[in-house]
């Protein structure tokens, strides 16, 4: 089949109003022509060539009738069982036809005139392989969303709010770029995937997503093989994307936050070794126990909806702790636990 301008892809999961405003989103981008299924773009289109593939992962909240109902343009690929994050945005690229794969998060969407300012940019700066446009906010300040590679110095000093204290600081906050003004080009080391344009010819060398990893740290492993072939990754100020972030999935916080701190330890062990992973599982404990302290503090001091949030925050630093006792030695049969007693990882 011909090739189209831009790919979208969503990996969705119990997501179904957000998803639907996603998606209108991008099919109400100016000037975009959304190809449908198995059909050709036109010849001579008059905008921009578009086609939206969609995965669901087995949602049990009528994400895939919604999207089958309302959006026909759109390709929809149901999976029966929840194949994770990375492995289903391989399974829609394997189905793209687009020269830029664009992967959007279900809980964002875009404001007008996103994909014709990626566009402009991938054709002014055909050095870059990737492109992470500006994400905010629903209240339009800016989100982190372009980093720099973490270092155990950089996740010390989140551990101990000195990133959080002073965020524009180049030493406490470096990898977010602290002190950035978000209204410039710049070169990173990586960008977030809640809204990520990656060159084809770029994803054919490099490969596809680890699918080791269940959610999460997966584009961050993506852009560090990218970078270590000498592909090259930018912010652009030039789209914008308004993204929900933690909001859609603070009532699911307590089982998150440990797969993808699962997925945080793996990603040092891949590319750092063992002693980096063993000194960051170091680290989590004192960041996830110093929260879990402020959280049982305000557990006892607070009462209704808000007592109930920070409760759900305690399990959550309390699973992303379980998480970090677990330690597995090179060539070990059984699980090395930090602490006699921890449950070994499935």
């Amino acid at each position: 089949m011909p090739s189209v301008d831009f790919t979208v892809v969503v990996v969705s999961w119990n997501t179904r109003d957000l998803l639907r405003q996603c998606l209108r989103s991008v099919c109400d981008e100016p000037a975009a022509v959304v190809v449908p299924p198995e059909a050709e773009p036109p010849e001579a289109p008059a905008g921009l060539t578009v086609e939206i593939i969609v995965v669901d992962n087995a949602s049990s909240d009528g994400s895939a009738a919604m999207v089958q109902a309302e959006f026909p343009q759109v390709r929809l690929v149901a999976n029966p069982v929840n194949a994770g994050f990375a492995a289903a945005n391989n399974q829609a690229i394997r189905l793209a036809r687009g020269e830029v794969l664009f992967l959007l998060n279900p809980d964002a969407y875009l404001l007008p005139g996103a994909l014709q300012g990626l566009k402009r940019f991938l054709d002014a700066h055909p050095e870059a392989a990737v492109a992470g446009p500006n994400v905010l906010n629903p209240n339009g300040t800016w989100q982190a969303a372009a980093f720099r590679f973490p270092t155990l110095w950089d996740l010390f000093c989140e551990a101990v709010f000195l990133s959080v204290l002073w965020p524009r600081s180049p030493l406490f906050a470096r990898r977010e770029l602290g002190g950035f003004q978000r209204d410039a080009v710049r070169e990173v080391d990586w960008v977030q995937g809640c809204a990520m344009a990656i060159r084809r010819s770029a994803w054919d060398a490099v490969g596809p997503f680890d699918e080791g990893y269940w959610m999460y740290v997966e584009e961050l492993d993506w852009c560090r093989r990218a970078k270590g072939m000498g592909y090259r990754v930018f912010f652009t100020p030039d789209a914008q994307v308004v993204h929900l972030g933690k909001r859609a999935v603070a009532r699911a916080r307590a089982a998150v936050l440990p797969l993808g701190f699962r997925s945080h330890f793996r990603y040092f062990r891949k590319f750092d070794g063992r002693s980096t992973e063993l000194a960051v599982r170091l680290i989590t404990l004192l960041q996830m126990g110093l929260r879990a302290l402020i959280s049982a503090g305000m557990i006892a001091v607070t009462r209704g909806s808000e007592r109930r949030r920070w409760q759900e925050n305690w399990r959550a630093y309390t699973g992303v702790m379980r998480e970090a006792l677990r330690f597995r030695t090179p060539g070990a049969q059984a699980t090395t636990h930090l602490l006699e007693g921890s449950t070994p990882q499935p």
